[in-house]
């Protein structure tokens, strides 16, 4: 798993555990339910963080979230940064 964060309605950041896969272009595809859910459909700004067994090796990326169903979303990368891979 990773960590997804998401900006809540008082403007701070909101981060909680989340499954994903990676589509054929590279995004991330995730599932949301209640707060992750309320907040992309608000603000679509998110980042999602992987560790890669171990944290020497990991992926970060920054980008938009687009909501592809009521439970499930893609965050297209605007930034993306990895170490030890």
């Amino acid at each position: 798993g990773g960590g997804l964060g998401t900006w809540g309605p008082a403007g701070w950041s909101v981060v909680g555990a989340v499954m994903y896969s990676i589509d054929e272009e590279g995004a991330f595809e995730f599932d949301v339910d209640g707060v992750k859910l309320r907040n992309l459909s608000r603000e679509p700004r998110a980042a999602i963080v992987v560790d890669a067994m171990g944290p020497k090796r990991g992926l970060s990326m920054q980008g938009r979230a687009e909501l592809i169903s009521s439970k499930r979303a893609r965050l297209k990368p605007v930034r993306k940064f990895s170490w030890g891979l």
